[in-house]
């Protein structure tokens, strides 16, 4: 609630039961009346719905937005994932498909995800592409297979520092568990290694709200990031590759990538998917990172504009 108090839109929550009313997805909304087509926002790792607080009353000014917590992250409930990579992508995705029905989404609707959101999002319209009318993937993850040699010059820079002294500890434990273990330190912690992010999240709010925000989603069982880890390979990439089938995306679905040239998530493999595939289009934004709505968010929003009117 504190992320959102500054937006002008007016937003309305609820949680959305799925696994035989066992958990709930918690969901977040607004312009239901719209005749525009909705879009459905989907975080990535370690987030949850505050994160698209920047862009929430554009995306919400003329059309129906709905937003979700991930089930295993922030205010989602906790479901435990299978520990076979296939599997856990597979629970994943059908709780989205159970989402969307409970949620009563029942005509064509714009996908958009970022990072781990914009790999689950991928493959939710490979297994359920009816009502997907556009896919927008923000700079994101586990499209590429992993390196034969990820120590190969140039590439490992691009992964950040944190990441890549922690990542042999990450694959043994939940990733965020050392900030769990600090307890009421949490947010001083993030702070410290995340110094940034108060200042991308300034022009909505001027103090620590989104360090507490991101310490909160990150606080309770970590089923998710458990998920994550069995779905992920050295962390920076994905055990089954979006790349390996991206050919199974019926091809009437267009794709549009969009690229932080900062980030430490390469761009190679989107731009071999365009070049193999119709009604695939990558764009890059050059003072972004990974988090690009935040990075450069008036980019960002002339960006949405475009595709979401198909200019």
């Amino acid at each position: 609630k504190k992320m959102f108090e500054t937006l002008k839109s007016h937003f309305g929550g609820r949680y959305v039961p799925v696994l035989n009313n066992t958990h709930q997805i918690w969901t977040v909304y607004s312009n239901l009346t719209s005749d525009n087509i909705p879009i459905v926002l989907v975080h990535g790792f370690g987030g949850g719905i505050g994160l698209w607080s920047l862009t929430l009353d554009q995306l919400a000014s003329d059309r129906p937005v709905y937003a979700i917590d991930l089930p295993g992250f922030a205010r989602s409930s906790r479901p435990v994932f299978s520990l076979d990579s296939i599997e856990a992508e597979k629970q994943f995705i059908d709780m989205l498909e159970e989402w969307r029905i409970g949620i009563g989404l029942n005509n064509e609707f714009i996908l958009l995800g970022h990072s781990f959101g914009g790999y689950l999002s991928t493959s939710y319209a490979i297994n359920y592409p009816k009502y997907v009318k556009q896919l927008v993937l923000i700079d994101p993850w586990g499209m590429g297979k992993k390196p034969e040699n990820i120590w190969e010059t140039g590439r490992l820079q691009r992964i950040p520092k944190w990441l890549r002294t922690f990542s042999p500890i990450m694959m043994k434990v939940s990733p965020l568990s050392g900030l769990r273990a600090v307890g009421p330190l949490g947010v001083p912690v993030i702070k410290h290694v995340r110094s940034d992010l108060r200042e991308k999240f300034k022009r909505l709010v001027d103090d620590d709200r989104i360090l507490i925000y991101l310490f909160h989603c990150n606080a309770q069982l970590p089923t998710g990031e458990k998920a994550f880890r069995t779905i992920s390979d050295c962390f920076a990439w994905a055990k089954e590759p979006i790349m390996d089938r991206i050919h199974l995306l019926d091809e009437k679905i267009p794709i549009y990538f969009l690229h932080g040239e900062q980030s430490w998530i390469t761009m190679k493999s989107s731009l071999i998917i365009e070049e193999n595939r119709e009604n695939t289009f990558v764009e890059t934004i050059k003072e972004a990172g990974h988090h690009i709505y935040a990075d450069a968010p008036e980019e960002f929003e002339m960006y949405l504009k475009r595709i979401l009117y198909n200019n």
